[in-house]
């Protein structure tokens, strides 16, 4: 995260013990005001982080700090706040912790998160967001303006994904309820699951993880989805024009909506599908090398 910061508010909430002393939970309840459309970030190593849209201009953080954390850093500038947990330098590598904190946020601000074990859930916030993390699992309820999320094993679920959404996974598990506008996601071993919605593009690989979209694709946009030995599952309108294009080296195709795939080779078991479904449209590119390909209708 980068910042410029203009006046320094250390509130001290846990006493620094002598070395080796366990750290008691202490409660946290402190307000400082904002701009309605301010820039909100936090680091924390581990705990629970709840981030909550409020209709007032100002930033509630309350809670309480547990094991392992020596204070929290604030500091405040012209654009908003920076929120760090600190921790003590014996607690890093654990990853329990009774932590666990709300922090109540204008619902037009921005947000910028990044922690290593700490789940994140963010509701009611409009703004842009931005988080990132290692292990922690990620909700998002509402409809930012923007979403980007990096995590590496944690299940990353979110309820409205607005246009411009971009996910990226290692193993964690992808759920999406909705999708409106331009998607795009990467995984490697996890699944990635978009339940509905319209899509404007898209772009969501994956390694070894399926991929399963019920989101539609609209009118704009060209919707690209590979993967190695995962599945792909894509639900569409029959009667929507659409240029298709799905291959597989060793899997299979399953279309409920036009021709039947051929053969790529007759010395290899590959199969591949070129189709329109009328004039214009998106183009829809489909391929797996080991994984079934399965079209279908809504």
């Amino acid at each position: 995260m980068k910042r410029e910061t203009k006046n320094m508010l250390v509130l001290m909430v846990v006493a620094v013990m002598a070395a080796g002393a366990a750290w008691s939970a202490q409660p946290v309840d402190e307000t400082y005001p904002v701009v309605s459309d301010a820039t909100i970030e936090m680091e924390s190593l581990a705990g629970k982080l709840v981030f909550q849209g409020w209709g007032q201009a100002a930033v509630e953080v309350k809670g309480v700090l547990g094991d392992g954390v020596e204070r929290i850093d604030i500091e405040e500038d012209e654009d908003g706040l920076y929120i760090e947990v600190v921790w003590d330098e014996d607690f890093h590598g654990r990853q329990q912790t009774d932590t666990d904190l709300t922090i109540m946020i204008p619902t037009n601000a921005s947000l910028d998160v990044e922690t290593v074990s700490a789940s994140i859930s963010v509701e009611g916030v409009f703004g842009e967001v931005e988080l990132e993390t290692v292990s922690g699992a990620v909700v998002i309820s509402g409809s930012p303006s923007t979403l980007d999320v990096e995590n590496v094993s944690g299940k990353i679920s979110v309820e409205n994904a607005p246009p411009g959404t971009n996910l990226e996974s290692v193993s964690g598990q992808i759920e999406i309820q909705s999708a409106s506008g331009r998607f795009d996601a990467e995984n490697v071993s996890g699944s990635i699951v978009i339940r509905g919605g319209s899509l404007a593009g898209a772009d969501i690989e994956t390694v070894s993880g399926n991929i399963t979209c019920h989101a539609v694709p609209g009118m704009d946009g060209d919707v690209d989805m590979e993967t190695m030995s995962g599945t792909i599952e894509l639900m569409v309108d029959a009667g929507a024009s659409a240029s298709y294009d799905l291959n597989t080296f060793s899997g299979g195709i399953n279309n409920e909506i036009g021709p039947e795939p051929r053969r790529t080779s007759k010395y290899t078991p590959g199969k591949e599908l070129s189709f329109n479904t009328g004039p214009g449209g998106p183009r829809i590119s489909l391929s797996s090398f080991s994984g079934t390909i399965k079209l279908m209708t809504r």
